[in-house]
């Protein structure tokens, strides 16, 4: 399957000397990259070169001359593709490789054996040689790392399991050549492996001069990838971190083969529900903006605790002059150290009640502004989704389109070699045909942004292929198939019946408006709390705890204190009077409730109460407008919707007529009775009908998707659940 069959594609291009201009070559497709798939591409990048004259048509026959060297090997495993230098050092779990497995097919196998024996050696490393079977799997368990050849001989699915019983078998397989063996299962390819896209493009280029007959220029060197190809997967299951610099350079492929078989219905599409998904996923806005939420939701937490009790430890030391210590009488020495310890305890306060309730709704309205958010995110992917199907429905009518002009080209020259035309008729389709070729590139370039643009969105790479699948407008999961909505919009009446209905349920769930009513209760209260704050003290509890832990200098004792026996005996006959003095260096404790209100804060309590005022005035007009908003986006998707879906009928009978006519008019102008300039008309009023056609049925798609939105539902088929909420109520 891999491209390093150069010389033999060389050889099948210089085998076309001829049989080119017969537009046909026989090609097999096991000489192909990835086989048919390849060979698809291939015609797909030979059409694309042979715009305004007959594409060179492969045809896929496993018959044809077939050539052994599928892994470029006489280029020899070097550079790039020396596997000595480009394996990762850590990858033989934490120690150095002594044993490398070869597998792929024998010749091939051995072949690339001898290329690396030498250098093998030198590193005293062995290497062993393994078929790529299921039943080699044990044998080959026995490496440290498998090098993986191409494998022609297993498809897609093979190589899935393959590579998933080799990660089982705990060995890490490196791909040499083919780096879509990652996206099977393989961990790492090799920076030399070859790049499938630009190799098809050289070939068909190749191709397409020979069958021009213009000269060939050799195809002697595969283009290589340039870097490692990574499965995350893989890597993940084998338990191996790569380094910061390998998952720098290299392109990553989160893949494995379960999420391969999900995938293997869809042929690679990608449909509307896995964009919005991946978006939704992958999006580095959405991920900040969550992590901004859960930021701010600990607001809620600080304001919770200015209810906790606030413990203190205390410890103070001091000195003062000796008059004041004297004159202290041993309540303040001159030289003292306490400790203590304080607890206070808030009682009542009306901002701090207020701070709870508002934090708490703005807690609501962060996360309802989250999921508006997430909501946009989806309509935005899902609308350039549609886009680039539109786009892709616009190609497909353009293609036709210059096909049809090239033909009539080609029977105007006919005529006038006959005789029966003049020049001029050859002249007008030949500037025709150079429209027709300006718009279909237009509209590629057009398609190519796009791609860009939604890969960026969706988290993949710029130049990943995108091929979204069309949804089948019939199907009831896209509401046009289901009975009920067409009896919604049957009339004028039902219509506004229907929208009514939508209309109710859309501003009761609708995110928006859920996040402006909880930002109406914050303001709310915020404006209770402002007024509340004229008269409403702040009432506190503080209890306290003192002991003295060192005390000297001048009154470091009371004079009752004193040792002289006269002081002691008139303290006594005081004592016994029932007058006691205190004791110096005692401990001390304290309980006290505090209420503090504010009587003037030069003006800044009523200028607070007045901006809290206007700004719930500003949220509540606020939240009229998002009303309206919302039921004039409902209203009007659902016009447009209804519209859309009859203009999908209408348009595909003026299609169907437009198309006939101009046949009818080309087979009348091929017999000579028409006139060029009714030929040329016709063709334009198709394309144009042919062109409209598609675009009622995006149009009605890009309606639907706009009503989910305005219903606060994510774009995308409608579950039966989905269906009944709009549908429902619908009259009969």
């Amino acid at each position: 399957m891999i491209a390093g069959r150069l010389k033999g594609m060389m050889a099948l291009v210089a085998w076309l000397p001829v049989v080119a201009w017969a537009a046909s070559v026989s090609v097999a497709p096991a000489d192909l990259p990835r086989g048919s798939a390849s060979l698809v591409q291939l015609e797909a990048e030979l059409e694309r070169l042979s715009a305004g004259r007959e594409p060179l048509r492969l045809i896929g026959d496993a018959q044809a001359p077939s050539y052994r060297d599928a892994d470029d090997l006489e280029q020899g495993l070097c550079g790039e593709r020396d596997p000595f230098v480009h394996l990762p050092d850590d990858l033989a779990r934490g120690t150095a490789l002594r044993h490398i497995a070869i597998v792929g097919p024998a010749a091939q196998a051995q072949r690339a054996a001898e290329l690396l024996a030498e250098r093998a050696a030198a590193r005293n490393i062995t290497l062993s040689l393994h078929p790529p079977r299921r039943d080699a799997i044990a044998e080959i368990a026995a490496a440290d790392v498998a090098l993986i050849l191409a494998l022609p001989e297993l498809d897609a699915a093979a190589q899935r399991d393959w590579f998933a019983a080799l990660t089982d078998a705990g060995v890490p397989g490196v791909a040499l050549s083919d780096p879509a063996q990652v996206e099977h299962g393989a961990l790492l390819s090799l920076p030399g492996a070859v790049d499938e896209a630009a190799w098809l493009r050289r070939l068909a280029l190749r191709l397409d001069d020979r069958a021009a007959g213009r000269p060939v220029e050799p195809l002697d060197a595969w283009p290589t990838q340039g870097r490692e190809w990574l499965n995350l997967a893989t890597a993940r299951a084998l338990g191996w971190s790569p380094d910061f610099a390998l998952l720098t350079r290299a392109r990553l492929v989160e893949a494995s083969r379960e999420a391969a078989a999900a995938e293997a219905p869809q042929a690679g599409t990608l449909s509307l529900e896995q964009a919005v998904a991946l978006a939704l996923s992958d999006n580095l806005s959405l991920e900040i903006a969550r992590h901004e939420v859960d930021t701010e939701a600990l607001a809620e937490d600080q304001a919770r605790s200015r209810w906790r009790p606030n413990l203190y430890l205390e410890a103070t030391g001091r000195q003062i002059d000796e008059q004041r210590a004297a004159l202290g009488l041993g309540q303040q020495p001159e030289r003292r150290a306490t400790a203590g310890v304080t607890l206070e305890q808030l009682l009542f306060s009306e901002p701090a009640l207020a701070a709870l309730a508002v934090n708490a709704s703005l807690d609501r309205v962060r996360r309802a502004e989250l999921e508006v958010e997430s909501l946009d995110l989806a309509l935005d992917t899902a609308r350039e989704f549609l886009d680039a199907l539109r786009l892709d429905a616009q190609l497909e009518v353009l293609r036709e389109d210059l096909e049809l002009v090239d033909a009539n080209l080609r029977q105007a020259e006919r005529r006038e070699a006959a005789g029966a035309a003049g020049r001029e008729q050859r002249l007008r389709f030949e500037s025709e045909r150079a429209q027709a070729r300006e718009r279909l590139e237009q509209a590629q370039a057009q398609r190519e942004q796009l791609r860009l643009a939604l890969n960026r969105r969706l988290g993949r790479a710029p130049t990943a292929a995108l091929r979204p699948q069309a949804p089948d407008t019939r199907r009831p999961e896209w509401l046009a198939g289901d009975e009920r909505f067409a009896a919604a919009v049957r009339s004028p009446a039902r219509l506004e019946e229907w929208q009514t209905r939508l209309l109710a349920d859309a501003l009761r769930d609708s995110r928006e408006l859920q996040a402006l009513a909880a930002g109406r209760e914050a303001a709310q209260r915020e404006l209770v709390s402002r007024r509340r704050a004229f008269w409403a003290p702040e009432v506190g509890l503080q209890l306290s705890y003192e002991r003295e832990l060192y005390r000297d200098g001048t009154g470091d004792s009371a004079p009752w204190e004193s040792d002289a026996a006269v002081v002691q005996a008139g303290v006594a006959a005081l004592d016994d009077a029932g007058v006691t003095f205190p004791e110096t260096g005692s401990e001390a404790w304290s309980v006290g409730i505090s209420a503090r209100l504010p009587l003037y804060a030069g003006g800044r309590r009523s200028l607070e109460r007045e901006r809290s005022a206007r700004q719930l005035e500003s949220v509540t007009l606020r939240e009229e407008d998002a009303r309206q908003g919302i039921e004039t986006q409902l209203r009007a998707a659902s016009i447009e919707l209804a519209a859309a879906w009859r203009r999908i009928g209408l348009r595909e009978t003026s299609r169907d007529n437009a198309v006939a006519a101009r046949d009818l008019v080309e087979s009348a102008w091929r017999e000579g009775a028409a006139e060029q300039v009714a030929l040329l008309d016709a063709q334009a009023s198709a394309r144009q009908v042919q062109l409209a056609e598609v675009e009622a049925r995006w149009q009605y798609l890009q309606s639907l998707i706009h009503l989910q939105r305005a219903l606060g539902m994510l774009p995308g088929p409608l579950t039966p659940a989905d269906r009944d909420r709009l549908l429902a109520s619908s009259p009969q």
